[in-house]
C-alpha cells in the first residue's frame, strides 16, 4: 500500500467484483505475488495450487475443482497488460469466474 500510496478506501473496492481501479489492482497483484499465484509478472498455476491446496486437501472433489480452475486460468489469463497492475484484475477475474467461493466479499 505504501509503494502506491493506497488508502483504506482502495481496499474497500476489493469487496466488489473485479475489475478493480488501478491502486486496488496493484494491491491484489502484490498479494498474489506474496502467496505465489503471480510469479515473474505471470499467473502461476502451480502457485495457485500451492496456495489453495491447504484449504481443500481433505476434500478430493474440491481439490479436483481447484485443479480445473488452475488449468482454466492458465489458458485464459491475458498477460498483455495495459497498466502495470492489470494482471491483478486478470487473475482475480478468472479465479472468481471458476471459483466464486474464493471471493472475500463481506
Amino acid at each position: 500500500m505504501d509503494h502506491i500510496n493506497a488508502t483504506v478506501d482502495d481496499l474497500e473496492h476489493l469487496r466488489e467484483e473485479p475489475p478493480y481501479p488501478e491502486k486496488s489492482a496493484c494491491i491484489i497483484k502484490c498479494l498474489l505475488e506474496k502467496i505465489g499465484v503471480v510469479k515473474s509478472n505471470k499467473y502461476s498455476k502451480t502457485g495457485f495450487m500451492a496456495a489453495v491446496t491447504p484449504l481443500v486437501f481433505t476434500n478430493k472433489k474440491k481439490l479436483e475443482h481447484m485443479k480445473t480452475v488452475s488449468e482454466n486460468c492458465d489458458r485464459e489469463v491475458n498477460h498483455k497488460h495495459e497498466t502495470p497492475c492489470q494482471l491483478g484484475n486478470e487473475v482475480t477475474t478468472c479465479i472468481f469466474k471458476y471459483a466464486p467461493e474464493l471471493h472475500f466479499k463481506s
